[in-house]
């Protein structure tokens, strides 16, 4: 969207309009607008919130919201504060889980214990120091119960060195053995092959990536850097305890 109004203007806005018709008049003006303005793309939702007359529209993994006459849109967080929850990132939430879950885990570098009590999808750069810490402990990550799915985000952008050495380790015979060489600083012969790295990056900018590691829980929640394996075991199971709950 080019331009967003402040929270306290749409509350203006909505304090001094009448109602529009009707939400499916809403919901087609809305379309509209968003193939305007965003080129043509096409929201997987639009739905009602619980403030009257304004709208979520989602082009995943994106959420902001329009005013039933499509006129003003407001880009930013709804919070319940009743319940204390952040109803925009639980909806983020989903969206994220949803396209993770619809990605193979044969296009990852998968590193996972034979009894998996939880996944976590972890958006990693070669040459990034903390995530050659993580990947240094892969194994007590691995003895928790935690299998740890490595998708690229090689931070330079594509055709950086960093790319280039995650296509190598891609195109490896062995990706684990080449990642655990890599990341441990170890020169690779560098190889080229079809592969996955620049969809991931892409994917991971989509999702709103912007450093390395970031994890994502199951549920779709991120955690941006590194944690240490015992600390990540605790938050998955105090996060799984309150969804739970």
């Amino acid at each position: 969207m080019k331009q967003f109004v402040t929270v306290g203007m749409l509350i203006s806005v909505f304090a001094v309009t009448s109602v529009v018709a009707g939400e499916k008049e809403d919901i087609a003006r809305i379309k509209v607008v968003v193939a305007k303005e965003m080129k043509g793309a096409i929201p997987t939702s639009i739905n009602r919130t619980p403030i009257a007359g304004l709208y979520e529209v989602m082009v995943p993994p994106r959420i902001f919201y329009l005013s039933g006459d499509a006129r003003y849109a407001f880009n930013g967080d709804i919070l319940d504060l009743e319940k204390d929850v952040n109803i925009s990132e639980q909806q983020r939430g989903k969206a994220r889980r949803t396209i993770l879950n619809s990605l193979d885990e044969s296009q990852m570098i998968v590193f996972a214990p034979k009894d998996v009590k939880y996944t976590v999808s972890a958006f990693t750069d070669i040459d990034c120091g903390y995530c050659r810490k993580l990947h240094s402990e892969i194994k007590q990550y691995n003895d928790l119960g935690i299998k740890i799915r490595y998708l690229s985000f090689p931070r330079a952008g594509i055709g950086s060195d960093s790319y280039k050495k995650a296509v190598t380790v891609w195109c490896s015979a062995d990706r684990k053995q080449a990642i655990t060489d890599a990341k441990a600083g170890k020169s690779l012969p560098e190889k080229d092959c079809p592969n996955p790295v620049a969809q991931q990056y892409q994917l991971g900018q989509m999702l709103g990536v912007s450093g390395t590691p970031t994890l994502i829980f199951p549920d779709g929640q991120v955690l941006p850097g590194y944690v240490p394996p015992k600390k990540l075991l605790e938050m998955l199971e105090r996060h799984a305890s309150q969804k739970a709950n």
